[in-house]
C-alpha cells in the first residue's frame, strides 16, 4: 500500500507541484508504553529532551541518524504538537487517525518556496535511475544509493521504494552545485522533506535543513511584565487577551503540607521546567496550607521560613515565565464570624502574608480557599453563610493588599459560586476570576454554560482531571479513561473559559514514603518515571504562551528537611517484583518470615474503594490493616504480637478460591501433613479454619496435595514434596483486576 493517502495519487505534475508546499506525509507510529523522556546531556548546544508520540516516532523510525537531535522543546502550532531537529520536523496532529497521526514536516519544500524558485525542468526517465513521473525528475549514482539505503517502516520487509518516499518524499530539482552555510560548494539534491549533499569521501550526507530553519525564523519576543487583570470576560496582560494554561503542582513525593515542610526547591525547578517545555503551560498553581507545623500548634503563623519558601516558588514560576496562583488557607476549616479574635487573625496573615508580594508581577492571582464548601460546616452543619460571610471579608482585604492580583475562590461545587450570602454578595460577586472545579466531564458543558449564564467575568477552569489507579483499585481508572475526560472537559471548555489548569501535574508517588496509595496519588499526567501518560497529548493541544515578568527578587533556592523515612515502618523494596512493603505491613512481614509466608508482594498497599480499607497483595496472602485495633480498651494489655495480628489481618483468599471452583467450603480439621507448617506460620491468625480435608489436585502438569484454610492454602511442592503456603494471593489479585477491567 502506498506510504500517501489514497486521494494522493495520480495527479497533474503542476498541481501536485502545489500541492506539496501544503501537504505532510503520516506514517504508523511505535509507542514504547511508560518511556521516560529522552534527553542529551552530553551534547554541547543541545538541551530539548524528547517524549511521548514524537519522541517515540524519532527513536522507532530513525533515531539520530535520519532525524538528528531536537533543536526545541514541542510547541503547539494550533492543534499540533511539534518540535524541529537538524534534520526534520516532526508534527504530533492527535485529531488525525493512524497512520496519520505523527507527520513529516516538508523542510526541503519549504526552503525552496522561501526562495521563489521555480519549478524544475522535466526530465526524461535515463537508465540506471529511478525516475518519479510525478515531478518528471531522476535520482541517480550516489544520490540514488543513499535515497535507497533509508526508509521509514511501513511494516514492508527490507527498504522498499514507498518507504524511500515516505522518509525523503519526491525529488524537487535534479543535482546541482550550492554554496552552503560552511562557505563551501558541494553538489546537492532537493528533495520535499531533506536535501541530498555529495561530501566526497564523506559520501551522501543529510542536510540540516532543521537548523537552517530554526535559524531563519525570528524568535518572537514577548513583552515582560504587566500583571495579569480581568477586562469584560478576558484575562489581558499589558492590553493584550492571554490563554492561561497551567497546572496543579506538588513536587513528586511530597503532596499536601509534605510540599512545604520537606522542603526542595531544585526539585521544584527541575518539575515545573519539565512540564512548561513538555506540556507548554503558563501558569501554576499551589496551595499553602494555614497551618504548617506537625502538631497542629501553628495555625495561621506567618515567619521568615514560610515567606522565604514561597518567594522561593515565585522566584522559579518568574523564571520560567510562568505566573503563580497561590491558594491560601488550605486545610483549615474554621471560618470564623466577623469581629471575633479567630477573624483577627486571619486578616494579620493575609497583611504578613501578602504583604511581601503586593508589586510582584510573577502572582497572577489569590485564591482565598480550596473548596470552601466541601469543608464540614458548609457541607454538614449547614453553616454555608458563615462561609460565605467569611470569604467576602477576605476577598475585601485581599483587594486592599494586592490591588494588582486577581481574587479568586476555588469552589467545590459550581452552584455555590453564585449562592448569595448574608450580605447580599456571591463568590463571583467579590471573584475577579471566577473559577470552577469539575470532574464530571459528561456535565462539564452543562456546567459552563450555566455559570457563565450567571457572570459576564472570565471563568478559569481550575479544576479538572481523573485518576489512572491505584492499580486495580476501581473500574474505569485508567489512562485511556483519564485521555477520554481530558478529551470531553477541554472540547466543553473550549471558547468558554480563559484557561485551564489540569489537576495534578504528577503522580504523586506514595512509594518511597508513608502513605498508602489512594485515587489522588494518580492524578498526574505524567507518570513517576517522568514519561507523559496519553492525556497529555489532550492538553498539549490547549493554547498558551509564555508570561513573561518583570520582578526579580535574588533568592538562594533550598532543599531542607528533605528526608527519607526510616525504621521498621519505612518502605523496604522487594527486588523480586519490585514492589514496597511499609508500615504495619513491613513489621508483620518481617516478624512472620513474610517472604516464605506471604510470599513477595505483587501490589503496593493501596486504599480499597469500597470500604476504604488499605489492603496489599502478595503471591500467597492477602493483608488488611485494620488501625482501629488501637482504639480498643484492652489494647494496652496486649502483648506487642497479639496487637501485630490485630493491625495487620489476612484476607479470605482461600474462601474465594473455592468459591471460584464451585467447591463448597466444608469445615473441618487441620491434617496432619500441614499442621507442623500451619502452627509455624501463625496458626488461626495466618490461615483461619479449615475449609477443606486434604485433596489432591493438579497443578501444572504434577499432581499435588492442598488443604483450604479460610485465608489461605497449604501445598505440597511439586518437586521436592514439601509442604508449603499455596499462591492464592496472586489468584486474588487476578480476580480482583480482572473485576475492574
Amino acid at each position: 500500500m502506498s506510504a500517501f493517502p489514497p486521494n494522493w495519487l495520480p495527479i497533474p505534475r503542476r498541481l501536485l507541484a502545489c500541492l506539496l508546499l501544503v501537504v505532510t506525509i503520516g506514517l504508523p507510529l511505535a509507542q514504547p508504553a511508560h518511556a521516560a523522556p529522552r534527553c542529551f546531556p552530553g551534547v554541547p548546544g543541545i538541551s530539548a529532551c524528547i517524549d511521548g508520540p514524537i519522541g517515540a516516532f524519532w527513536q522507532t523510525q530513525g533515531g539520530l541518524p535520519v532525524f538528528g537531535y531536537p533543536l526545541e522543546p514541542t510547541h503547539q502550532v494550533g492543534a499540533a504538537t511539534v518540535q524541529t531537529f537538524e534534520r526534520a520536523r516532526l508534527e504530533y496532529h492527535p485529531e488525525n487517525r493512524p497512520p496519520y497521526t505523527v507527520l513529516l514536516g516538508r523542510l526541503g519544500a519549504d526552503a525552496l518556496t522561501a526562495r521563489s524558485e521555480p519549478l524544475a525542468t522535466p526530465e526524461k526517465p535515463r537508465a540506471g535511475c529511478r525516475y518519479f513521473s510525478a515531478t518528471s525528475l531522476n535520482v541517480c549514482g550516489s544520490f540514488l544509493k543513499a535515497y535507497s539505503r533509508h526508509g521509514l517502516d511501513l511494516g514492508r520487509p527490507g527498504i522498499t521504494p514507498e518507504e524511500n518516499l515516505a522518509l525523503f518524499g519526491l525529488p524537487l530539482t535534479p543535482p546541482r552545485e550550492e554554496r552552503l552555510s560552511d562557505g563551501k560548494t558541494y553538489t546537492v539534491q532537493w528533495f520535499e522533506r531533506a536535501r541530498f549533499e555529495d561530501h566526497g569521501a564523506q559520501r551522501v550526507l543529510f542536510g540540516l535543513l532543521g537548523r537552517e530553519a530554526v535559524a531563519a525564523t525570528p524568535v518572537p519576543t514577548l513583552e515582560p511584565g504587566g500583571f495579569v487583570q480581568a477586562q469584560g470576560d478576558q484575562v489581558v496582560r499589558l492590553g493584550r487577551p492571554v490563554p492561561i494554561k497551567g497546572v496543579n503542582y506538588y513536587p513528586q513525593g511530597r503532596p499536601w503540607a509534605e510540599m512545604w515542610q520537606q522542603w526542595d526547591a531544585p526539585q521544584m525547578e527541575r518539575e515545573l521546567r519539565a512540564a512548561r517545555d513538555q506540556l507548554g503551560i503558563n501558569a501554576v498553581r499551589v496551595l499553602l496550607p494555614y497551618d504548617l507545623s506537625t502538631d497542629g500548634t501553628n495555625a495561621g503563623v506567618v515567619n521568615a521560613r514560610i515567606i522565604n519558601r514561597l518567594r522561593q516558588l515565585t522566584q522559579i514560576a518568574g523564571d520560567l515565565d510562568l505566573r503563580l496562583i497561590v491558594t491560601l488557607f488550605d486545610f483549615d476549616e474554621t471560618f470564623p464570624a466577623p469581629g471575633t479574635k479567630d477573624e483577627t487573625a486571619d486578616f494579620v496573615n493575609l497583611r504578613q502574608l501578602i504583604g511581601n508580594f503586593v508589586g510582584d508581577d510573577r502572582n497572577l492571582a489569590w485564591d482565598l480557599h480550596n473548596e470552601p464548601d466541601h469543608y464540614d460546616l458548609w457541607a454538614k452543619q449547614g453553616q454555608a453563610q458563615r462561609v460565605l460571610m467569611w470569604l467576602g471579608r477576605m476577598a475585601d482585604e485581599v483587594h486592599r493588599l494586592a490591588p494588582n492580583h486577581l481574587v479568586t475562590v476555588g469552589m467545590g461545587q459550581y452552584q455555590n459560586l453564585y449562592a448569595p450570602g448574608p450580605d447580599g454578595r456571591r463568590v463571583i460577586d467579590y471573584s475577579d476570576l471566577v473559577s470552577i472545579h469539575i470532574y464530571n466531564a459528561a456535565d462539564a458543558a452543562r456546567q459552563l454554560a450555566e455559570v457563565r449564564a450567571q457572570t459576564g467575568k472570565p471563568i478559569l477552569l481550575e479544576e479538572f482531571g481523573w485518576p489512572t489507579g491505584p492499580p486495580c483499585a476501581v473500574r474505569g481508572y485508567t489512562e485511556a479513561q483519564q485521555a477520554q475526560v481530558y478529551q470531553t472537559i477541554l472540547e466543553a471548555a473550549r471558547g468558554r473559559v480563559v484557561g485551564v489548569m489540569a489537576w495534578t501535574l504528577r503522580d504523586f508517588d506514595p512509594r518511597l514514603t508513608y502513605r498508602w496509595a489512594t485515587r489522588e496519588e494518580f492524578y498526574g499526567l505524567v507518570r513517576p518515571d517522568g514519561s507523559l501518560k496519553p492525556a497529555a497529548a489532550q492538553f498539549q493541544a490547549w493554547p498558551g504562551e509564555p508570561l513573561p515578568s518583570t520582578t526579580r527578587i535574588p533568592t538562594t533556592l533550598t532543599g531542607e528537611g528533605v528526608n527519607l523515612p526510616g525504621g521498621l515502618q519505612a518502605p523496604l523494596w522487594i527486588g523480586e517484583t519490585g514492589y514496597y512493603v511499609k508500615g504495619e505491613f513491613r513489621h508483620a512481614y518481617e516478624v512472620y518470615n513474610g517472604r516464605y509466608n506471604f510470599g513477595p508482594p505483587i501490589s503496593e498497599p493501596f486504599v480499597r474503594a469500597e470500604d476504604g480499607r488499605v489492603v496489599q497483595y502478595f503471591t500467597a496472602a492477602v493483608l488488611a490493616y485494620y488501625p482501629e485495633a488501637a482504639d480498643n480498651l484492652d489494647w494496652g494489655t496486649l502483648s506487642p504480637e497479639e496487637q501485630l495480628q490485630q493491625l495487620i489481618q489476612p484476607l479470605d483468599s482461600g474462601a474465594q478460591a473455592l468459591a471460584q471452583r464451585g467447591i463448597a467450603p466444608v469445615r473441618t480439621e487441620v491434617d496432619d501433613e500441614f499442621a507442623h507448617l500451619y502452627r509455624a506460620l501463625g496458626g488461626r491468625w495466618r490461615f483461619g479454619t479449615a475449609l477443606s480435608p486434604k485433596l489432591v489436585e493438579q497443578q501444572g502438569t504434577a499432581m499435588v496435595r492442598v488443604q483450604y484454610f479460610q485465608n489461605g492454602s497449604l501445598v505440597t511442592n511439586p518437586v521436592t514434596g514439601a509442604v508449603e503456603p499455596g499462591g492464592l494471593g496472586t489468584a486474588a489479585w487476578t480476580h480482583q483486576c480482572a473485576a475492574v477491567q
